[in-house]
């Protein structure tokens, strides 16, 4: 768990590159954006958590996000939170998601 919580740490103060979308932004702005514009944020996810689990590609996230951006009253939730949730999703589906000896 804290290899996770350093990873979220450093992504969050690594200045991307900059795109049409930010973590911060709502998942309606996702639904709305470009598909180059989900992949390139899709892209930072996958390299910030490749790490944790190999499945944390560009593609996992552009379709969890997708998935979580499609839930009823969703749209006014941020992208970071879809992003959360897909990671913990995975990593309890793995079992990678507990805690450290």
């Amino acid at each position: 768990m804290r290899r996770f919580s350093a990873l979220f740490l450093a992504m969050a103060l690594v200045p991307g590159a900059a795109s049409a979308l930010s973590m911060t932004d709502t998942l309606e702005a996702w639904k709305q954006s470009s598909a180059m514009d989900r992949l390139q944020l899709a892209t930072r996810f996958g390299k910030s958590f490749v790490s944790v689990n190999e499945s944390f590609t560009a593609g996992y996230f552009v379709k969890c996000i997708d998935d979580v951006a499609g839930y009823p009253n969703a749209q006014n939730a941020k992208i970071e939170d879809a992003m959360r949730e897909c990671v913990a999703s995975q990593l309890r589906m793995t079992g990678k998601g507990q805690a450290d000896d």
